[in-house]
């Protein structure tokens, strides 16, 4: 045997063991982390080229719907959806949840505005609609309740129509205030999620006494 062969030998054998936590380290430990790497680093690729995948579609998906009039979009829709059943999705329902999906974003990403019905029953409601806007868009919230109160008050059908109508804008009215409310509520509980968790890492009684007052304060 060479004398360079040898002393490769040498060095593996008389080279240190690695230590982990002042201990030489289990070859079984070793392979057990490499392989999670392997494993996480195959997911993380696995989910970037899903991402690129996704982001194609939406582009295509953009180029197909763009300038189309409503039954052409709704033609476009029911090929999707039939696409997606193929490919596994249970039912009408969930297939058409992948395809709101796919709208929404190419409406975020490309500023596609979705065409409405061209019917005549479409249009008639929306012209109707569009005059009960104007009919109340000069009061204030605080006179249409009183208004929708008084009418209730009377009791006759008539009137109890013309509430439902009330109440109807009311609702259109305070829709955007709910939905701006819901979206920083979800923030606000992502942001405490997020800070609970860096508390409770630290496991001091410290951060004890604050988890219970924040839950106390939740809690009330």
């Amino acid at each position: 045997m060479s004398k360079a062969i040898l002393a490769a030998v040498a060095a593996v054998v008389g080279a240190e063991p690695e230590s982990f936590a002042g201990q030489p380290v289990a070859e079984s430990f070793v392979e057990t982390v490499e392989q999670l790497g392997r494993e996480y680093y195959m997911g993380v690729a696995t989910v970037q080229k899903a991402e690129r995948g996704l982001a194609t579609c939406e582009a295509n998906m953009f180029d197909i719907v763009k300038g189309l009039k409503y039954p052409d979009f709704m033609f476009v829709r029911g090929k999707f959806v039939n696409g997606c059943r193929d490919k596994g999705a249970e039912t009408d329902a969930a297939a058409d949840k992948i395809w709101e999906r796919i709208i929404n974003r190419v409406i975020a990403q490309f500023e596609f505005v979705r065409p409405k019905s061209e019917s005549k029953d479409a249009e008639r409601i929306a012209a109707k609609r569009a005059a009960e806007i104007a009919k109340y868009e000069k009061k204030s919230v605080g006179e249409l309740i009183e208004e929708k109160a008084a009418l209730t008050a009377k009791g006759d059908s008539k009137s109890y129509k013309a509430a439902g109508a009330i109440a109807k804008e009311l609702e259109r009215r305070e829709k955007p205030v709910t939905e701006a409310i819901v979206k920083d509520c979800a923030a606000l509980r992502d942001k405490l999620i997020a800070r609970a968790k860096e508390v409770a890492k630290l496991g001091t009684s410290d951060s004890v006494e604050l988890l219970t007052a924040a839950l106390n304060a939740l809690s009330e």
